[in-house]
């Protein structure tokens, strides 16, 4: 249990008072269950998770300050969408051509919208999502897109 070490059954009856449903909740469950004594097979089955989900949550309350460790972990894949605003903001930025904001390129590459997108707004996309970014925000692609789509579409 070295990973509970310094921090009481209180603690943990605290953070799950101020802890939110879903799997933050669980995890300070499960730390509740293990300082109780419970083994780590028996958590595992009690929170519907693998022991190593149940080792992951544990670690968090030896790695983080306890206030945080119930939060649940960053997950990779698919970036968060931009909001409606910033979405906007980002294709009326890309009717112009890359030198407004101060590139040397006279139109926008995946690999330059990529740059861009990351450093305004702090989010990485894929270069598949930097194409589909592109031909959204170039009305005429998007409508020649649609009708090949259309035009090759089983019937």
């Amino acid at each position: 249990m070295g990973r509970l070490d310094g921090i009481t059954l209180k603690d943990l009856h605290e953070i799950r008072e101020q802890t939110e449903g879903g799997k933050p909740r669980e995890g300070v469950l499960a730390a509740i269950g293990r300082k109780q004594g419970d083994h780590l097979d028996t958590l595992a089955e009690r929170h519907g998770v693998v022991e190593k989900t149940i080792r992951n949550w544990l670690d968090r309350f030896a790695e983080e300050p306890i206030e945080h460790a119930s939060d649940d972990a960053p997950r990779p894949g698919s970036p968060s969408k931009r909001e409606s605003d910033e979405r906007d903001q980002l294709f009326e930025q890309l009717q112009e051509p890359p030198t407004e904001p101060g590139y040397d390129h006279q139109a926008w590459p995946p690999s330059l919208l990529l740059h861009y997108v990351k450093e305004m707004y702090g989010v990485e996309y894929s270069n598949g999502h930097a194409y589909t970014l592109l031909n959204e925000a170039d009305p005429k692609k998007e409508a020649e897109f649609q009708q090949m789509v259309q035009k090759n579409a089983p019937d």
